[in-house]
């Protein structure tokens, strides 16, 4: 059975599709048979951090140009994409989530597929919402910043009281150290807990490097560059604690954590 995971922010600007990009070719590498969905109509970049140029995406899915499987590409490292469209015209949210249906579709259709790692919207609006719902891992992207707490505090308030999601990962991006980032999380999930009944997972963190932001400005993903085990140790790190952290409740899947070694 496949399992998914979407990578969500309260606020954009966190460094969220960089995370989503690394961790799929972590699991490409580890596990094979992996997807990485650019599931932002409005501002999708996944392609642009990957170097690709995609001639069909998901908006030509939404326009009945192609099937979801014709817009599916394979990319760098093997791994397979279906990417959005930059600066596309899309009626979100007003006539309600247009990719409502997206992940149960790709769960259908995607047979022998893995894993699923969707690229979420920044925010906590419809679309962001319905991708938490049917997946088997949410993950947060939260930094040491008043706004990203607050944002981050909103999106699980709202999946909690719309969807019920009680479980959740918390992964800490451009982190000064490790104590600093345990520190964040620590106080974050204090926070929730005073007003919350849900569970935060703490998945770890990825400490700020000029190497990591240099390799976005590149288009190459720094699990790809040369001399960086640590880093891409740091990934496969996150990674198990998040396929060992409790499942979507609302969902059920056979992959365990023995899938990343």
């Amino acid at each position: 059975m496949t399992t998914v995971i979407t990578i969500a922010s309260g606020k954009g600007g966190v460094g969220k599709s960089s995370l989503a990009i690394n961790y799929a070719l972590r699991l490409q590498a580890i596990a094979g048979n992996t997807l990485l969905v650019d599931a932002d109509l409005l501002a999708a970049n996944v392609h642009i951090l990957l170097g690709h140029k995609p001639k069909k995406d998901l908006i030509s899915v939404l326009d009945g140009e192609c099937r979801i499987t014709d817009a599916i590409q394979g990319t760098t490292g093997a791994l397979s994409v279906l990417p959005g469209r930059t600066g596309a015209s899309v009626k979100v949210e007003k006539d309600g989530d247009p990719l409502r249906d997206l992940i149960p579709q790709l769960r259908d259709t995607m047979d022998g597929t893995k894993f699923v790692v969707v690229d979420a919207p920044a925010g906590s609006g419809r679309s962001v919402l319905n991708s938490m719902a049917n997946s088997d891992h949410v993950v947060i992207v939260l930094l040491g910043q008043a706004t990203s707490f607050v944002d981050a505090y909103a999106l699980i308030k709202n999946a909690y009281l719309e969807y019920r999601i009680t479980q959740f990962n918390v992964v800490v991006n451009i982190a000064d150290s490790k104590s600093q980032a345990q520190l964040v999380f620590d106080n974050f999930a204090r926070t929730v807990a005073n007003f919350l009944p849900v569970s935060l997972s703490y998945s770890g963190h990825v400490t700020q490097r000029d190497a990591i932001a240099q390799s976005a400005i590149r288009c190459k993903p720094i699990v790809q560059l040369p001399g960086e085990q640590r880093q891409i140790a740091d990934f496969d790190t996150m990674l198990k604690n998040i396929l060992a952290s409790p499942r979507n409740s609302a969902k059920a899947a056979d992959t365990t954590v023995n899938s990343v070694s």
